[in-house]
């Protein structure tokens, strides 16, 4: 349809110039001849007019590939100008010019003016010119000054309008640039924004791997070590120990890379409410631990509060049985809307017995980056013979977590 419309335009500017043309044609000299027939003027176009006026309609043809080659047009508007006949198809050719070579505007603006302004003096000062008087059928001399102000006013118009023509669509093509810019920067920024959520979720996976199995992997080589010594029936309730712990690693391995597949896998829970049960199968495996565990409204907790809870608590613990396995261990976790979440984990430094597990401290860095990512303070070191890990976080529901979120995407 678009191109249907711009071969239409080209078609309606062919017949248009080549009409203006056929009346402008008596500026060149010999074109027409002027008479009076029964007292009424005429003008009648000689031969040589009306090989003018073809050889016009010819080079008007060109304005058919004015997108494509506008200079043909600017150079066939050159001739007919320069022979005399108009500089229409001239100022045609300047107007396309411009709009595909915008680099080149200056040298167009000057080569057109400049050939305008000599056709008018042209017309001003020799026997060119007299289209005008044409459409009253009357005898123009040359100098005449009535029809050289004439000649200038319309040149001065259509040098304003082919100005005004040109600068409108300087102006389009700015708007386009800017809002083309615009969508590129929007759909980078876009880009960005998702690859930083993606690089994100990636660290929280990360965390959460390490996390796990260091907690699972930690109680595997506690009663790994333990039965180093043990004999009889302990023997095979540590056997059996290190099998559900081996086994548990393995569902927490697949439950966490499954979250970087695309569709729902089954993965051990990471809330808040799972921490009783974390302890009861730590109790259960021979770890001693003092725990008291009250959290209220924990259906209300944002997503990011509800596993960073159970998360700092399980990775706090293994610090713990990791530098003293043989020491018992205190567990404090207190979580409701109206108080925060206090997590607090204390084990004894000098304990004696069982050695230590190595580690790179990753889980106590893990600890304190969740703290921050939520608002809260991590306080870990040692005191007076033991060793603490306590946490405080804001309460943060999961409405708020949702606000949140579309502010930061806004």
């Amino acid at each position: 349809m678009r191109t249907i419309a711009r071969r239409g335009r080209g078609v309606a500017l062919l017949i248009g110039g080549a009409l203006i043309d056929l009346c402008a044609v008596v500026n060149v000299p010999g074109a027409a001849d002027y008479s009076v027939v029964a007292g009424e003027p005429t003008v009648s176009i000689s031969a040589f007019g009306t090989a003018l006026v073809l050889f016009a309609g010819v080079l008007w043809v060109s304005v058919l590939w004015r997108n494509r080659w506008p200079f043909l047009a600017l150079i066939a508007g050159g001739v007919l100008a320069l022979i005399g006949v108009s500089y229409l198809l001239l100022l045609v050719g300047s107007v396309y010019c411009a709009r595909k070579y915008p680099a080149r505007i200056v040298q167009l603006s000057a080569i057109t003016v400049a050939t305008v302004v000599l056709f008018v003096i042209r017309e001003a000062l020799t026997t060119w010119g007299g289209a005008l008087s044409w459409f009253f059928a009357t005898r123009v001399d040359a100098g005449e000054s009535a029809w050289v102000v004439a000649s200038i006013v319309v040149a001065l118009i259509s040098l304003i309008v082919v100005a005004a023509i040109v600068l409108a669509s300087r102006a389009r093509s700015r708007a386009v640039e800017n809002e083309t810019r615009a969508d590129y920067e929007q759909s980078r920024a876009d880009s960005l924004t998702e690859e930083t959520i993606r690089q994100a979720e990636r660290e929280r996976i990360a965390r959460d791997m390490h996390d796990a199995l260091a907690h699972r992997l930690s109680v595997v080589s506690l009663h790994a070590g333990a039965l180093e010594g043990a004999s009889g029936d302990s023997t095979q309730h540590i056997a059996r120990t290190v099998r559900e712990q081996t086994h548990a690693a393995l569902q927490d391995m697949r439950g966490l890379i499954g979250e970087l597949r695309s569709g729902p896998v089954p993965s051990t829970p990471s809330s808040m409410r799972a921490l009783g049960a974390m302890v009861s199968k730590l109790r259960n495996s021979g770890i001693a631990i003092h725990a008291y565990v009250v959290i209220e409204g924990a259906e209300r907790a944002s997503a990011q509060l509800d596993s960073a809870v159970y998360r700092i608590g399980q990775e706090a613990l293994t610090n713990a049985m990791k530098h003293a396995a043989s020491a018992p261990i205190d567990l404090f976790v207190h979580a409701s809307p109206q108080d925060g979440v206090r997590i607090r984990v204390v084990n004894s430094v000098l304990a004696a017995g069982g050695a230590a597990v190595p580690g790179g401290q990753h889980g106590l860095v893990g600890i304190r980056e969740r703290a921050a990512a939520l608002g809260g303070k991590a306080w870990i070191g040692a005191h007076e013979a033991s060793f603490i890990v306590d946490v405080t976080l804001p309460w943060q529901d999961r409405e708020q977590s949702s606000l949140s979120s579309n502010g930061a995407r806004q």
